[in-house]
């Protein structure tokens, strides 16, 4: 069976930010990142991750939509613009493989800024990042069918 795409690079990226000592301190010593939402009682700050593949040709290719969310709830904004300067420094035009899953992905900066939070004194930054990358254990599977 192909290894999972999307959950390779998620993890793949998931290992780069945890493992980061600057992003660990900035985040006071714990980085917590999420898949899609975190819970509701989850210590700040926190991160939350996603990622859309876009199907395109030719077909070992794919382009994706990388989300990356920053939930601070500290009294002013130098945490939550501290995290979101190291994520860029540790992403933006990162070049990485995952055996048996993706070879030649290529992550970039698309857009980032704040989101406005309904509930007071919390922080949301929100990055969105461009990944192309060539999906070798999915095509494995796909030429061997």
């Amino acid at each position: 069976m192909a290894v999972d795409t999307q959950l390779a690079v998620l993890d793949a990226i998931y290992d780069i930010l945890v493992a980061d000592t600057a992003l660990k301190s900035a985040m006071g010593g714990t980085v917590r990142l999420y898949p899609v939402q975190a819970s509701p009682d989850t210590a700040f700050p926190f991160l939350v991750h996603r990622l859309d593949i876009n199907g395109d040709e030719p077909f070992p290719m794919r382009n994706a939509t990388y989300y990356l969310d920053v939930f601070s709830d500290t009294v002013n904004i130098t945490e939550v613009t501290t995290i979101r300067q190291r994520l860029i420094n540790l992403l933006d035009e990162y070049i990485f493989t995952v055996t048996d899953a993706v070879q030649s992905a290529r992550i970039w900066l698309q857009t980032d800024g704040f989101v406005p939070e309904v509930e007071t004194g919390v922080w949301h930054y929100a990055l969105q990042f461009n990944i192309r990358l060539y999906r070798t254990g999915e095509v494995a599977a796909i030429i061997a069918r």
